[in-house]
């Protein structure tokens, strides 16, 4: 039973078998039922560490897409190499095949049901970043979801689909993130018509 696992054991266990079910099923097809039942912990466990199938999914994106601190990192360096450090940061999960369907499952989760797209969104920026930084950090999000997808669906050449090795492919996006971070997408925004 869940009980003997300890406090720490068993709210890994929810977690765990919550990422399943929701890359599995997808938001609104995984029960809280379904979760107790794949951790083996009773259904009241859940809301004891979890307030709500919401919580529990804000959870499990917090530790399934983890860009946030590595994009704060990645702000305060701006250094030639920072582009390439962010992208071995950023696709290091995606080698790992169980890694990779969690994110896939939180990805179909948030382009199915537009709360979890928004709880995603939060979840990519850091707190207190803004501006231009946040516009910056969209692009490169949009640019690994992107390529994470293509990937997964075999539309990439196999140099750069290689499980265990993504130097590849930090090698190749490495220009594009790295004009990402330098470009100022204030700017490049045309003022509207009237102004």
């Amino acid at each position: 039973m869940a009980e003997t696992r300890g406090a720490a054991g068993t709210r890994r266990a929810i977690m765990r078998s919550a990422a399943d079910l929701f890359a599995e099923l997808g938001y609104r097809n995984t029960s809280l039922r379904a979760v107790a039942a794949d951790a083996g912990c009773d259904p009241a466990l859940i809301g004891h560490y979890f307030t709500s199938k919401e919580a529990l999914y804000d959870a499990v994106v917090a530790e399934t897409v983890r860009p946030a601190e590595i994009f704060r990192e990645a702000m305060a360096r701006r250094d030639p190499g920072t582009a390439e450090w962010l992208l071995r940061h950023a696709v290091t999960d995606w080698g790992d095949p169980v890694q990779r369907r969690r994110i896939l499952g939180v990805l179909r989760s948030a382009l199915d049901l537009p709360a979890a797209r928004e709880r995603m969104s939060q979840s990519l920026v850091p707190e207190g970043v803004g501006g231009a930084d946040e516009i910056r950090l969209a692009l490169i999000s949009s640019l690994l979801v992107g390529v994470m997808t293509s990937r997964h669906m075999g539309l990439l050449p196999p140099e750069l689909s290689a499980d265990g090795d993504s130097s590849e492919l930090v090698r190749v996006l490495a220009p594009a993130v790295a004009a990402f971070l330098a470009a100022d997408p204030v700017r490049a925004v045309p003022a509207p018509a009237g102004d």
